[in-house]
């Protein structure tokens, strides 16, 4: 089957970012300067005052360090990639358990899945741009960190937890 240039461009696109979901699985870092921009710009980072200052592969290594040590079994999980011109949007399932620091709260011991979308930008053939749409209300549901406001809504608050956990 022929290939234009544009679906080319997007195949190696992917195979860019699926590099980057390789080294969050493995925490092997070493090759992270082979795909990631010295200019690369993380907008999750932008949270976290020292982390904000972070550019390039150093912010990608750094991320993949504080993750692997927050969460033990971590595991994003393609479930599928669309690239269009210099960007990528890739649903992922993202899995693990939480044992350790994750940026001031205390590990939980709980286990958490929940999807993400993650849009890359890609320039030079190397990742330049990263942002993600989380469901971090499941996410933070699934650690414990958060519950009902108040008794009255407890029952609504476990009923929503609970389809929840059936829809991972």
């Amino acid at each position: 089957m022929f290939m234009s240039a544009q679906q080319q461009a997007g195949e190696r696109n992917v195979e860019i970012v699926r590099r980057s979901i390789q080294a969050l699985n493995t925490g092997d870092v070493t090759k992270a300067s082979e795909f990631m921009h010295p200019n690369y710009f993380n907008h999750e980072s932008q949270a976290s005052p020292e982390r904000a200052k972070l550019r390039g592969p150093e912010e990608f290594i750094d991320t993949v360090r504080k993750l692997r040590a927050a969460f033990s079994d971590l595991h994003y999980e393609e479930q599928e990639s669309i690239a269009s011109n210099d960007r990528v949007v890739s649903i992922m399932l993202v899995t693990g358990r939480h044992t350790g620091d994750f940026f001031g709260i205390p590990p939980t011991g709980h286990s958490f899945s929940y999807r993400a979308a993650h849009i890359v930008r890609i320039a030079d053939g190397k990742i330049i741009e990263h942002q993600a749409i989380r469901d971090d209300l499941r996410f933070m549901m699934q650690l414990g960190v958060i519950g009902a406001a108040s008794p009255q809504y407890e029952p609504i608050f476990n009923a929503w937890k609970g389809m929840m956990s059936k829809g991972k």
